[in-house]
């Protein structure tokens, strides 16, 4: 059977009309909301605000002896809420509005006449007893529940009283659904801070009567205290208008609260839209506001007619566009107008703090920047205006992405100003020209010292990762292919690795142009190379392989071969080829020159024309007594430093240096030192 309610006038799908509403979850207590929001123009109709008192009772699941024992019956859910009010009651005027859906009977309120329905969304049923005095001062009890199944409407006869009785209302919100009962706070502290904060404004303005709450063991909060009489004197009013309709901005400091700093859209004196402060002021995005040693929230309320008048049916939202472009009139103030303004009055209302809060905040940056990130120095420079509206909480890496942010809009604002120097733009004249040249030169300059400190930033990265790695202990060692990746990755070839993707610098400077190179390659599979007849798999890449290059020049300068071995390898042998580093690359180099290689135009070189091509090897390692003795045994040289040997190979025309892992990583950074030092990186 359809649930409907019906009278003389008017029959509507209850079910029907709940069905079509819309109640998101995170608003649970829009309901209870409702049932206030009555219970506060029912005080109001007859007269009493000053005497107004409502109560809210949290009943909550679990054995009520059991809970009523219980210090903290927080983490138990809520089930229902037991409304009282000692309004005028359900007299013949209410009780007719109520049985007419979308009653427009406290249209001057902003009321919309579906509350009941809102109510229903959330609840399985309503259950009203109202006492009123009657057209002949007689009282009057009316009980009646209202749902959204079955019959839908019960009503019980009128019960006449003999004695007068003071007029009021209770209202059940019986048994939550839930997926909405998930979503209520559990807490009655946090139920309290919401309904202030819904209606905010009738605290301020003094017309809300007292409220309270009582839970299910007996604690009790009550809202004016919780709110604070010392409050009302620290409101801050600022009115302004835009195209011509005017608003009003209530600011006020409150004790901390669980949603932080906010702003909130009132229309009749209810919350409909509220946001975090930070969305227009991101400085503002930490949870407390320092006044003195005391932790405050930031409350602001928006209050216009304009407000009042386009509150939706849900009271979720508001029935005006969200921005220009969808506004059917330019006359149309926007929700993007609004929020503009409201930046600008709390910028103005917040000058002296956000001053000083901005001023550590952008001490802290330029530490993060001298120290951390160079690269964004002058991004400083060009957008600092930009730079102090960053959050004040940012930190490290997402400090990194939000600067970034900002530098490639400075690096598109460079190019247009750019084309436009370029492009002849219409400069009025010449001096307006020198100054948009002087700035593009100077912003142009500056970025391309910030893309080397990008680079450079990276290479010293490098050398410390690399570093880390030979750094390791024991069986900490990183694999063979983590090593080897740092310098180029395994089976590629030069044309699938771009440049940055690389770090043969690590090495030789000139190992980064090169004409090819192939990374765990068998040299017969290698494009460049013709006739080389062995099958083997030369050990050509980072441990158990190697990389071969040959320079760009045509016809080819040279061939390099680079031998990695494992840190810490303790098993070089004299006897066995494969333990033997030295004597491994002098074999590549016998089968390479018994070959030919191809230049860039296709043409054949004999790679065994020793005179026109030399090799040369590098073999990286750590040094150990085994290895020494076989490098003294073949009269290799000990370079200068200690850390490394060289032989030349007249047979090959081979220079071969063998160089320890620890003298690859300190040359690498003595070689970028002068770079670290002038651009104020760290070494």
């Amino acid at each position: 059977m359809e649930a409907v309610i019906s009278n003389n006038e008017f029959i509507t799908n209850i079910a029907g009309r709940v069905r079509n509403l819309n109640l998101p979850l995170k608003k649970a207590l829009w309901p209870l909301f409702e049932v206030v929001s009555n219970s506060i123009h029912a005080i109001e109709e007859l007269g009493s605000t000053k005497k107004g008192k409502i109560n809210i009772t949290l009943d909550r699941e679990g054995h009520d002896e059991a809970l009523v024992s219980l210090g903290d019956v927080n983490q138990y859910f809520i089930k229902s809420f037991i409304i009282t009010d000692n309004g005028i009651g359900f007299n013949e005027r209410n009780y007719k509005s109520f049985l007419t859906a979308e009653s427009d009977y406290k249209e001057d309120k902003g009321s919309k006449g579906i509350g009941r329905f809102v109510c229903l969304k959330a609840f399985k049923k309503i259950e009203y007893s109202s006492t009123y005095q009657n057209n002949l001062g007689e009282t009057e009890i009316r009980n009646f529940t209202l749902k959204a199944y079955g019959k839908g409407f019960d009503e019980e006869p009128i019960v006449k009283s003999e004695a007068r009785k003071e007029s009021g209302t209770k209202v059940i919100l019986n048994s939550f659904y839930d997926e909405y009962k998930n979503h209520c706070p559990k807490s009655i502290d946090e139920i309290a801070e919401l309904i202030i904060e819904h209606f905010f404004i009738y605290f301020i303005e003094g017309k809300c009567p007292i409220i309270t709450i009582i839970d299910t063991n007996g604690n009790q909060v009550t809202l004016q205290e919780k709110f604070g009489i010392d409050l009302l004197p620290n409101l801050i009013k600022r009115t302004f208008k835009i195209k011509n309709t005017e608003f009003t901005l209530n600011l006020l400091l409150v004790d901390k609260t669980e949603g932080g700093h906010r702003v909130h859209y009132c229309g009749n004196s209810r919350d409909v839209v509220n946001e975090p402060i930070s969305k227009y002021i991101p400085d503002l995005k930490s949870n407390v506001y320092l006044v003195e040693s005391d932790q405050k929230n930031l409350k602001v309320y928006i209050t216009s007619t304009y407000l009042d008048n386009n509150v939706g049916n849900e009271r979720t939202r508001f029935n005006f566009p969200d921005n220009e472009e969808d506004a059917p009139y330019d006359y149309i103030v926007t929700f993007e107008d609004i929020k503009k303004q409201i930046e600008h009055e709390l910028e103005e209302e917040l000058k002296t703090p956000l001053e000083a809060l901005r001023e550590q905040k952008m001490a802290s940056v330029k530490r993060h920047v001298e120290q951390y990130a160079p690269q964004f120095k002058y991004v400083l420079k060009y957008k600092e205006d930009e730079v102090k509206k960053l959050p004040a909480t940012l930190t490290g890496e997402k400090l990194d992405v939000e600067l970034f942010k900002i530098q490639q809009k400075l690096e598109l604002d460079t190019k247009i100003l750019g084309n436009e120097v370029l492009n002849g733009h219409d400069y009025k004249n010449v001096e307006e020209y020198q100054k948009a040249y002087d700035q593009y030169l100077e912003q142009s300059n500056d970025i391309g010292k910030s893309n080397l400190v990008k680079y450079v930033i990276h290479r010293r990265a490098i050398i410390d990762l690399l570093n880390k790695y030979l750094g390791e202990e024991g069986d900490k060692f990183q694999s063979e292919k983590t090593i080897h990746e740092i310098f180029f990755p395994i089976k590629k070839e030069s044309d699938d690795v771009k440049y940055e993707q690389q770090n043969l610098w690590l090495i030789d400077e000139r190992l980064a142009y090169h004409y090819y190179l192939a990374s765990d390659k068998p040299m017969a599979d290698m494009p460049v190379l013709e006739n080389i007849k062995t099958t083997d798999r030369p050990d050509l890449f980072i441990f158990n392989s190697s990389f071969a290059f040959v320079n760009e020049e045509a016809p080819f300068n040279s061939f390099i071969i680079v031998e990695f071995k494992k840190p810490e390898r303790n098993d070089y042998s004299d006897r066995d080829e494969k333990k033997n580093p030295v004597d491994q690359v002098i074999d590549y180099i016998g089968k390479l020159r018994s070959g030919s290689a191809l230049d860039r135009r296709g043409k054949f070189i004999q790679v065994s024309d020793k005179d026109k091509i030399p090799f040369y090897a590098y073999v990286i390692c750590d040094f150990n007594p085994k290895l020494i003795n076989i490098l003294t045994t073949r009269d290799y040289i000990i370079t200068p430093d200690g850390m490394g040997y060289f032989y030349y190979h007249k047979q090959f025309n081979a220079y071969i240096e063998v160089i320890s892992y620890q003298k690859l990583v300190k040359d690498a950074r003595n070689r970028n030192r002068i770079l670290f030092e002038r651009l104020g990186i760290s070494v």
